[in-house]
């Protein structure tokens, strides 16, 4: 069959999911732990192509947009509203038409927001009164924010404000030469290097002129109240600025030459210091060379991670391995962590050290307090400790798989000091953990509790109600006794309420309408299976509004691929029927209102030894889906002959191996993926060993090498500028190229300025034209 495309251009859906594409989104509310107050935001939902299109430089794995000097922002802020819960007060920020805030911060004392929004000259700095409403602006601060971490602090002062601005002194961007003043050349002799196939990294010389000039910042003290701007130091390429919390000293990380052309700006040579607020130096901790020879799987040799510790005025924490970074040396000990206290002139102390691979740290209230986590690569496990620096040993608190979403206690509270430091609560030996996952085999059921440390016993303070899926937003007011959530159903559309801990009686905070009347009959169902093997898997079914009981549809499946060590966790339920329908990007999802069944997130787990687990993915890639096809069909819901694959990314690779091996779909939809796995021969997803010690395992999981076998039609979808390390344009050029040279039914779309994650809404709605299109022709119309 031939598809009759119409003429080229942007095409859009059907306009009933044109329509819903189109509907904006529900604001958002951010909630401040323990406080009575909140920013209420509304946002972009989707980019244009105008704005992806900007002229940009692609330097050392970041997409720098000229006008801004820095990366794009997905979701930019458009309006803003302030809600006193307790003088019941909104007030309305005043901005600007057509502003758009990148990112905002409250002052400690939450009586000001700081916040970053787009001109045509840059990114600049304004002040927002909270009690009023009113913004003070600041234009003669460009801020640089090519490194996405904002580019300001606010101080412990609640006044003045860190910056990292662009050069007044830097001028125009380097024109590049002509003529090129040498060839480029790299050279390795004998060292090993297994590193990603990474993308947008520097070429020559000339990038590197241009890294220097978009990536060197200038840092300034501003005192917002007087305007006044302090020069700290010299201009450097400042990766990462930590303020201590006395604020008299200042962490940084310094990119240093020489660059490299293999490996991201996060792999260059750096330099790690303490400064203080006049830009001396005070310590110099360490020279990190360029790390190109982390094993797979591996660290960084040497210090890192570094953080201040919360209650101290100025203790610096990092961590350094014990087996040079390298996860196959056998070793007593991973990790130690290290302390250096003001004012640094003795040397580092060793606090303790940690069995497995260092995760994180989460600091008490209570001074000198912690919780540590480490995980067990080999057997894809973590833990997680109780320890008083200079006391008792460690107390196991949490010890289970990292699959296991049943019993994963979830995020511990935490509240922020009148010095910015984020630390857990902890009363006695009660601490307390919101679960906004709360996974069961019932699907997911959100829960806030509180956790003894001794007796490991958990009470649950508040759970999601049945037939509901309601998240926990935080602790309002001073006490414990009342919270903040938002609580949705499949009829109901998310909206925030207070919840009463003691009575359970709730008070409506917001009341936003449902934009999708239409749908209210939109039948959504949580399904569980099982596979050949006996693993349970799920998925969560969308059937049309006019569904009738005994007709049978085409089905579309969406599905990406994990990892799991075991069959206990693979088989977990990961997902809520009860939540109201949300359609973002070009989900697949859509496909409901066009007539098909979907099974969306459908199970495709893949289980065994960490080292090998790849070895059987086309098997359980296979009868995962054979399972899902087998079960609907039983059911009477599905055509059987009528199954059409969509996926992305890994997700993708999975579609193509799919129609390579079996026959069960009739049709595939590929986006973004890779398919040659030779272009990726250090390890792909969790892929530990490299193509030159799995050869036949490299060759038989690439669909590119079964190309004959696919007789199926087979959709190409691909960003054209997308970045990933695994998924470069060229392998879905390639797999056309093959599919074409086998006489396959096949179609490729590049989307001009897109990456990993399409972004433009005519990207978007033109690759939904798509899906439907081919799935029309070759899944629901099937003769």
């Amino acid at each position: 069959m031939t598809l009759s495309y119409a003429e080229s251009g942007y095409k859009l859906p059907p306009d009933n999911i044109t329509k819903i594409f189109n509907t904006s989104p529900f604001p958002k509310i951010k909630f401040i732990q323990f406080e009575e107050i909140s920013l209420e935001t509304t946002y972009q939902k989707y980019q244009t192509l105008e704005d992806i299109s900007q002229p940009a430089d692609k330097l050392a794995g970041q997409d720098i947009i000229k006008r801004i000097n820095a990366p794009s922002k997905s979701y930019p802020i458009t309006s803003m509203k302030i809600l006193n819960f307790q003088t019941d007060k909104e007030i309305t920020v005043e901005l600007p038409k057509d502003l758009k805030i990148r990112t905002y911060k409250f002052s400690f004392d939450n009586k000001k927001i700081a916040a970053s929004y787009e001109t045509e000259q840059g990114i600049e700095l304004l002040i927002i009164d909270v009690e009023i409403g009113k913004i003070k602006q600041f234009e003669n601060i460009q801020i640089n924010d090519a490194f996405e971490d904002d580019g300001f602090w606010w101080m412990n002062d609640n006044k003045t404000i860190l910056i990292k601005t662009i050069p007044i002194e830097r001028g125009s961007e380097p024109e590049r030469p002509l003529i090129p003043e040498s060839p480029i050349i790299e050279e390795s002799y004998g060292k090993t290097s297994t590193e990603r196939t990474y993308q947008h990294l520097l070429k020559d010389e000339y990038d590197e002129l241009l890294f220097d000039y978009y990536f060197t910042s200038q840092l300034f003290l501003l005192n917002s109240r007087t305007n006044k701007l302090t020069k700290l130091g010299k201009p450097r390429i400042y990766e990462d600025i930590v303020l201590s919390p006395d604020n008299k000293y200042l962490f940084v990380e310094k990119i240093e030459q020489p660059y490299s052309y293999q490996v991201p700006y996060y792999r260059f040579p750096k330099t790690f210091e303490i400064i203080n607020l006049k830009g001396k130096l005070i310590k110099h901790i360490f020279k990190r060379t360029l790390q190109d020879e982390v094993p797979i799987g591996g660290t960084y040799k040497g210090p890192r991670k570094f953080q201040w510790q919360p209650l101290k005025d100025a203790t610096l924490i990092w961590v350094e391995a014990l087996d040079e970074g390298n996860p196959k040396n056998k070793v007593s000990h991973r990790d130690k962590i290290m302390r250096l206290v003001a004012p640094f002139k003795k040397e580092p102390q060793e606090i303790f050290r940690l069995e497995h691979r260092f995760s994180n740290i989460e600091w008490c209230e209570i001074e000198d307090e912690l919780i540590f986590s480490e995980y067990d690569r080999d057997k894809l496990w973590k833990k997680k400790w109780l320890y008083k620096i200079g006391g008792k040993s460690p107390e196991l608190i949490f010890d289970l798989s990292t699959r296991d979403k049943y019993n994963h206690p979830g995020d511990i509270i935490k509240r922020i000091t009148k010095r910015g430091e984020k630390v857990f609560i902890k009363n006695g030996d009660t601490v307390y953990f919101k679960n906004n996952k709360g996974a069961t085999p019932d699907g997911n059921y959100p829960y806030l509790a509180e956790f003894n440390l001794k007796t490991k016993k958990k009470k649950i303070l508040f759970k999601c109600r049945e037939n509901f899926h309601e998240t926990i937003s935080a602790f309002v007011g001073d006490s414990f006794d009342k919270i903040a959530i938002k609580s949705e159903n499949k009829l109901t559309p998310p909206n925030y309420f207070f919840v009463d801990l003691k009575t359970g009686k709730r008070e409506k905070i917001t009341d936003y309408p449902n934009p999708y009347l239409e749908l209210k009959d939109l039948k959504i169902e949580l399904i569980t299976y099982k596979r050949k093997d006996g693993i349970p898997l799920s998925g969560t079914l969308y059937l049309p509004v006019d569904y009738k009981q005994g007709e049978r549809l085409p089905l579309i499946i969406g599905a990406y691929p994990v990892e799991f060590a075991d069959s206990k966790t693979a088989s977990q339920v990961d997902a809520s029927p009860n939540r109201f329908i949300s359609f973002w990007f070009d989900s697949v999802k859509y496909l409901a209102l066009h007539g098909y069944a979907v099974l969306s997130g459908a199970s495709i787990p893949i289980v065994g030894d960490p080292e090998t687990v790849n070895e059987t993915f086309i098997e359980q890639t296979i009868t995962s889906i054979e399972a899902a096809i087998n079960y609907l069909n039983k059911r009477g819901i599905i055509d059987p002959k009528r199954v059409g694959i969509i996926g992305h990314s890994y997700g993708a690779f999975m579609v193509a191996n799919i129609l390579a091996h079996s026959d069960f779909c009739a049709a595939g939809v590929a986006k973004t993926g890779a398919y040659n796995r030779t272009l990726t021969p250090f390890g792909f997803q969790k892929e530990r060993r490299t193509l030159w010690q799995a050869k036949e395992f490299y060759t038989e999981v690439s669909p590119f090498m079964y190309a004959e076998k696919i007789n199926e039609p087979l959709l190409l979808i691909h960003g054209e500028e997308d970045p990933n390390s695994g998924t470069y344009p060229i392998q879905s050029r390639r797999m056309y190229q093959a599919l074409k040279g086998n006489e396959a039914t096949t179609r490729l779309v590049i989307l001009p300025y897109e990456g990993h994650i399409y972004r433009a809404r005519e990207s978007l709605l033109h690759t939904l034209y798509e899906t439907i299109e081919w799935f029309d022709s070759f899944v629901k119309y099937k003769k």
